[in-house]
């Protein structure tokens, strides 16, 4: 009897401790909200998730506090929204972040350039929430975020990806999905670069942007915006993608293919990831698989590499001339050949390979890509594609340009490899950027039981 005594009183002390403790926390939070006639919206702010809040806001500035040295950028990138996004207690709804970076679809007649149409701050917030079906229950709640000054999409580079991926690093608990919004220009490019940025990514990342303003009365803004955040608030494609038109691309497959058409965005070598029609339609063989890790973020791209696409009768002096003058100061990384169908060259040329393999020699990366829209390099099938295989050229298969470019930039950037690496890893699926070889369509000539047994396959 006495130690059943003895336990009541402990748990009946135990209980005046936490009642006392909770009447503290809210009597603090009142007084710091401003809420003392108000009790029960300061017992809502000791809901988990708005403790998470705080929280993730205190150590921010308390980071900042530590470290001087902090630039602008990292001072900036902490959790967004510094008031707690609802009023009730739980969350019966997903809510996503959109980070928007200027574009077409921010613009709107500027006063300041006498009415003409400019990407203007602050309108794109206006007209979010003047559209009604933005604030339905069937659409997820939204935070919306305007980096300043608005850029022109041809002005961003690496520095702004990077922004944009250690943002989303800084949110990535505090919200469902993200949607990006910029200019379509280099719309390819950012995306396929946050494809690479963001390793183990098990949320969604949807680009989008449009052809028309928002502002205009008949415009395709409207659908990109709206359907951009329905599939950021989905489960089933945790990837970065482009939303366009009428369907979802995967990032690092995409490339703009038209400058004043709705259809602005496709995917030459893979199928859209899904359509919209009265419904929408998801081809889930083709989705990545879950994440195996936590989110890393790699913001660091080196970005020295060339381009050339050749054409008939080109003189590979100016290239020579080039790598030569690169053995001093070692500035170029990477030379990227468009080459002719599925990665030809002049067989008259042997001066030309040979100039190829002294520059593998140099420690260049060579790769090889097609100037056709879809398709793949072959360089094993024909005789001028054994001979630069033989030079030490390695084959981009069925990358889009932009897949290349951001690849090498990021591998480059890891500086954990060795050129020879970052050759093999060219070839390797890395984010859903290229056809693994055993999957690509059968060189010509094949039999008819090599082209049936690559089909109904899944790929990733």
């Amino acid at each position: 009897a006495t130690t059943n005594q003895c336990s009541s009183t402990s748990s009946t002390a135990a209980v005046s401790a936490v009642a006392m403790m909770i009447h503290r926390q809210l009597e603090y939070l009142a007084k710091k909200h401003g809420l003392e006639e108000n009790p029960q919206r300061a017992r809502n702010l000791l809901q988990p998730r708005h403790v998470h809040e705080e929280f993730a806001l205190s150590v921010v500035h308390d980071d900042d506090d530590d470290d001087e040295s902090t630039d602008e950028s990292s001072r900036r990138s902490a959790y967004i929204p510094e008031v707690s996004l609802y009023e009730g207690e739980g969350r019966s709804k997903k809510r996503i972040l959109v980070l928007c970076t200027g574009g077409t679809l921010t613009m709107a007649p500027d006063p300041a350039h006498g009415g003409a149409l400019a990407p203007v701050q602050g309108a794109i917030s206006n007209y979010m929430a003047g559209m009604e079906e933005l604030h339905t229950k069937e659409m997820p709640d939204y935070v919306l975020h305007e980096y300043s000054p608005f850029r022109d999409s041809s002005d961003l580079g690496p520095a702004d990806w990077a922004t944009l991926a250690t943002d989303i690093k800084s949110n990535y608990l505090h919200f469902d999905g993200f949607v990006v919004l910029t200019g379509t220009d280099t719309m390819a490019y950012l995306a396929t670069a946050l494809s690479f940025m963001l390793e183990n990514l098990g949320k969604p990342v949807v680009c989008t942007g449009s052809q028309i303003p928002l502002s205009e009365p008949y415009n395709d803004a409207r659908r990109n915006l709206i359907m951009a955040m329905i599939f950021a608030s989905r489960d089933t494609i945790n990837e970065v993608t482009i939303f366009f038109h009428d369907r979802l691309l995967r990032a690092n497959r995409s490339t703009k293919v038209n400058t004043h058409r709705l259809l602005a965005f496709d995917s030459p070598n893979l199928d859209p990831l899904a359509t919209i029609g009265i419904t929408i339609d998801e081809n889930d063989h083709l989705v990545l698989p879950p994440p195996k890790g936590a989110l890393r973020v790699h913001t660091k791209m080196d970005t020295r590499l060339l381009t050339i696409r050749l054409v008939p009768g080109f003189d590979d002096e100016m290239i020579r001339q080039m790598i030569e003058a690169n053995v001093e100061k070692q500035r170029l990384k990477a030379l990227v050949l468009q080459l002719y169908g599925t990665g030809n060259i002049p067989s008259v040329k042997e001066s030309f390979i040979q100039l190829l393999s002294d520059a593998a020699e140099k420690d260049i990366l060579v790769i090889a890509s097609t100037q056709c829209f879809t398709g793949n390099v072959m360089m094993g099938h024909y005789a001028t594609g054994r001979a630069l295989e033989a030079a030490g050229v390695v084959s981009a298969s069925d990358m889009t340009l932009e897949a290349i470019a951001c690849k090498c930039a990021y591998l480059f950037g890891r500086q954990d490899l060795t050129t020879a690496e970052i050759g093999e890893l060219m070839g390797v699926s890395l984010r859903g950027e290229i056809t693994p070889p055993e999957l690509l369509s059968p060189p010509p000539l094949s039999s008819a039981y090599q082209r049936a047994i690559r089909k109904k396959t899944r790929y990733f």
